[in-house]
């Protein structure tokens, strides 16, 4: 199976990186096995589950495609095997690794894009054999949410129902344009993959990632109504937070689902604390997640300021109890909205390709009424984001980096934006959400150049 990474900033090298470690590390074993006197090369020692192992990708038919930008190429004129090698560097030990297959391609044109395919050596040779339009198995999407569609739409037309998207983004709403845009018809998407990523990175060169703080993984597969998905849901709840306990054998053994099982075995095969949870588990993290990056992300973003500089100061706690009142009061009319489409078609919501919300943010009281989940209430979410601003308090949003950088845009539509669009819906004023969106689209106009003074 061929992994393509679109994306490949902090977390794409990251993911690229351990990944292709993992299939150098099995092909160095199937050599040896092979050739007893084959000298086995110095490689990170990688732990793999049996209940994992044969479910992924055999070596010799295993790679990774870095789906760069013509520009990035251009940039790196000293630089002619670029993509060759990828380091992930942690604690100032470096870990390198190569035999990357690289397509560079133009958003401007239509050109086909150009291949080249490094060996385990470094060296690089322009592919004679590798088809640039061939389907695709495998895509790992770490783009900025704000770039995923147009990035994507390059690869749609290599994207069939037996591929597997894993989507790996801050903020909500990127799933739902996609499928608006490219699958409408449940029946004809791909796989899905929903990912969280926690660990701290950043890009010292291009493809040379700093993994600066350790943090966890965690993914859910998005239910397909033609991947038996209600089976390995069941499968997963019943099972411990341990990637030795994981059923891959719930996951049909279909053509279209071959490519889900082995990424779902790839990824819980790094090393990176990885757990696969059940879609509302994972929903719920997703949105608590929103939640505190609404608070963070702009206000650093506006203030120009590590996330640390917010703590414990009673304007910025004030300004928080605001955001996840609004949070709340917004996701609570959702699930009760979603509840009562539920009760009244469950045969139209089993068929439809957007979350189900029902089951992801409600529980029932005794009374059967719908109840916002506890997590997701104000009085949780402060002390989550109190609790996050002082974990992270080295750090620098990404926001607050994409404005420094001078983006032409942020996430705000996917964080802030997605809360105040949930409260037009809905009627319910989010005057805070409202004015944090326009302060921070001023902002980047006004860093990008495209707000001038007359």
């Amino acid at each position: 199976m061929q992994v393509h990474i679109l994306g490949v900033g902090a977390i794409g090298t990251l993911l690229a990186g351990h990944i292709r470690s993992l299939m150098a590390t099995r092909e160095a074993i199937r050599a040896v096995r092979a050739s007893p006197l084959t000298k086995m090369p110095m490689l990170p020692k990688v732990s793999i589950a049996p209940s994992l192992r044969r479910h992924l990708p055999r070596p010799e038919e295993s790679g990774v495609t870095l789906l760069l930008r013509e520009r990035l190429r251009a940039q790196s004129p000293n630089k002619p095997v670029y993509g060759s090698i990828v380091t992930v560097e942690r604690d100032g030990a470096k870990m390198q690794t190569s035999g990357y297959t690289v397509e560079f391609a133009s958003s401007a044109t239509s050109a086909p894009a150009r291949v080249i395919v490094s060996e385990p050596s470094g060296d690089a040779h322009v592919a004679k054999d590798y088809d640039s339009q061939a389907p695709i198995e495998c895509i790992i999407v770490t783009t900025k949410a704000d770039s995923t569609l147009s990035a994507l739409r390059r690869f749609v037309h290599r994207i069939t129902p037996a591929t597997t998207i894993v989507l790996v983004q801050n903020g909500m709403g990127v799933l739902e344009s996609i499928l608006d845009n490219f699958w409408r018809d449940p029946s004809d998407r791909p796989n899905f993959i929903l990912a969280s990523v926690t660990h701290g990175c950043f890009l010292k060169h291009p493809l040379h990632t700093v993994h600066a703080a350790f943090g966890a993984m965690h993914f859910a597969i998005l239910p397909n109504i033609s991947s038996g998905s209600e089976a390995f849901e069941r499968s997963i709840l019943r099972q411990a937070e341990s990637s030795a306990s994981y059923n891959l054998d719930a996951i049909p053994q279909t053509p279209n689902t071959e490519s889900l099982r082995k990424t779902v075995a790839v990824l819980l095969s790094m090393p990176l604390d990885v757990h696969w949870e059940p879609i509302r588990q994972f929903q719920l993290r997703a949105l608590r997640k929103v939640i505190v990056n609404a608070c963070i992300n702009p206000t650093t973003a506006l203030v120009d300021c590590r996330n640390g500089a917010l703590f414990g100061q009673s304007t910025s706690m004030e300004l928080f109890a605001s955001l996840c009142e609004e949070a709340s009061q917004v996701l609570q009319a959702r699930a009760r909205d979603a509840r009562a489409h539920s009760q009244a078609n469950e045969t139209d919501i089993a068929m439809l390709s957007s979350l189900p919300m029902e089951d992801l943010l409600t529980q029932t009281d005794v009374d059967g009424m719908p109840l916002l989940d506890a997590s997701l209430r104000p009085a949780s979410m402060l002390r989550e984001v109190e609790r996050v601003i002082q974990s992270t308090a080295p750090n620098w949003s990404s926001m607050h980096q994409d404005v420094m950088a001078r983006r032409a845009s942020t996430e705000i539509d996917y964080i802030n934006g997605y809360l105040s669009e949930l409260g037009r819906n809905y009627g319910i004023p989010t005057p805070i959400n409202d004015t944090l969106v326009s302060l921070v689209k001023l902002k980047t106009q006004r860093r990008s150049g495209e707000l001038v003074s007359p």
